[in-house]
């Protein structure tokens, strides 16, 4: 998108806002591409990224999914749609490829890839159960959407993050379970419209000195 690109990060956020309306179609899709390896840049414990972002361009799943987002046309009207969804379980499996990509890239030997998987393996499955697994891999995956976020201001292009659907309703229509995921949030992109009225309003944060707490 031209109104944002190329501008300094701090402008870039303070240019950015969670867009309720969006012009209908509005595409940017060397910037998305650039926000997507932004995403896939970000730090995750132990480098594990136990999540995945799926983008949906079927106009058809679109509007299915929009009937289930609480009235949030959005969803189905943005130029893009990205829906970031955590592994659901976290399996040795992801563990075992994780390390085999660290030894390759990093010419681990044997004994190092084995010392490496049973660190990771005794931490995320060993001394977590389902549901501590589940909220570790959603930790990670908002580290990933911040990321994500950031980038996608850095160039220019719009997004709302949200969390404001059915979660169930999303993984059936998109398959997720059979793919071992589970919805945590959904970003429709695009372009603003311009009669957006949260446009117009100003930007309300806390102010450095109540956030940020020096000792």
């Amino acid at each position: 998108m031209k109104d944002g690109g190329g501008m300094g990060m701090l402008d870039a956020l303070r240019w950015r806002y969670a867009v309720k309306r969006f012009l209908p179609g509005a595409r940017d899709d060397a910037a998305l591409s650039r926000a997507l390896e932004a995403a896939r840049l970000a730090p995750s414990s132990f480098g594990l990224q136990p999540w995945r972002i799926v983008l949906v361009e079927d106009a058809a799943i679109r509007a299915r999914l929009a009937e289930k987002s609480y009235g949030q046309a959005k969803v189905a009207e943005a130029g893009h749609l990205a829906v970031f969804a955590i592994l659901d379980p976290v399996t040795e499996d992801h563990i075992a490829a994780h390390v085999a990509r660290l030894a390759a890239a990093r010419g681990l030997d044997g004994a190092a890839a084995s010392k490496r998987h049973d660190s990771i393996a005794k931490t995320v499955l060993q001394k977590k159960d389902a549901e501590e697994r589940r909220a570790w891999a959603r930790a990670q995956c908002y580290l990933g959407l911040g990321v994500f976020l950031a980038a996608c201001a850095a160039e220019g292009l719009d997004a709302c993050p949200m969390e404001g659907f059915e979660p169930a309703a999303w993984e059936e229509i998109l398959g997720l379970a059979d793919e071992g995921l589970a919805a945590a949030a959904a970003v429709p992109l695009g372009r603003r419209a311009e009669d957006d009225a949260e446009a117009a309003q100003p930007k309300v944060r806390m102010p450095a000195q109540d956030l940020i707490l020096r000792r």
